[in-house]
């Protein structure tokens, strides 16, 4: 089975469409969560999720965007653009951010995938070092796990009974090889506000029969999404950022 890969999408509905329109031939979408905060299109992208995808799970964002996280755990910008986002959400795409699982564990013929937002090790958790995806590897019950938050595209890996971990940058894409004796934790990088220094949309297509996983970029129209996070009032830097991928 072909899967896409795809989280942290942020509001950006202009790279959504993007990576929607690679994903054409696979034959499921999963999304890791993070479908609204920073960009200017919240409603719009939520109804894309519901409508496309059906395996999704929660992120912080969409959890802060229905009051169910503590703001103070985010920065100004992010705090003012969830802030922004909570007026602009209609009550439908509420009550389908608040229906959302934080982790699951998906059964993808002929194995399992275990999917979190951030951490197995706690909600809000990052890993960005083989030190925290260890901690988080010792939780995991699948060979492979698949995360976002960080909006860094990149993997790590560890032999069964070693400690030895690798973490493997992935910032232009690239293709990851499951091997038999190894569990990972793979980031697929992010949709709509990539932070790996590459202002290209990032997804992911798993083909479960072959074991492997594909990291893409993709050119979409970044001036179209600032444009519309200045027009909403939104902070400049998150407009900013989108083009220079940080």
């Amino acid at each position: 089975m072909l899967c896409g890969i795809i989280s942290d999408i942020h509001g950006n509905l202009e790279a959504l469409t993007v990576v929607l329109d690679e994903l054409k031939s696979v034959e499921r979408i999963i999304c890791l969560g993070d479908v609204v905060g920073y960009g200017a299109n919240p409603n719009e992208c939520c109804e894309v999720i519901r409508s496309k995808i059906s395996s999704i799970i929660v992120g912080n964002h969409d959890l802060a965007a229905v009051g169910n996280y503590d703001l103070n755990d985010f920065n100004p910008y992010a705090r003012e653009a969830i802030l922004w986002t909570q007026k602009q959400l209609t009550p439908e795409n509420k009550e389908f951010l608040q229906s959302l699982k934080e982790r699951l564990i998906l059964e993808v013929p002929p194995g399992h995938l275990t999917l979190v937002h951030d951490s197995l090790v706690g909600p809000g958790d990052y890993i960005t070092s083989c030190w925290e995806a260890r901690e988080s590897l010792s939780l995991q019950d699948t060979q492979v796990c698949f995360i976002g938050h960080t909006h860094i595209a990149e993997y790590y890996q560890m032999e069964e009974g070693s400690s030895f971990c690798q973490q493997i940058p992935l910032w232009s894409g690239g293709a990851i090889e499951v091997r038999e004796g190894y569990r990972y934790i793979i980031n697929c990088g992010s949709v709509g506000q990539p932070r790996d220094r590459n202002p290209q949309a990032s997804f992911g297509i798993y083909d479960s029969k072959k074991k492997s996983i594909e990291v893409k970029r993709v050119d979409y129209p970044v001036e179209v999404a600032q444009e519309k996070i200045e027009r909403a009032g939104l902070p400049r830097i998150l407009s900013q950022r989108l083009g220079i991928g940080w």
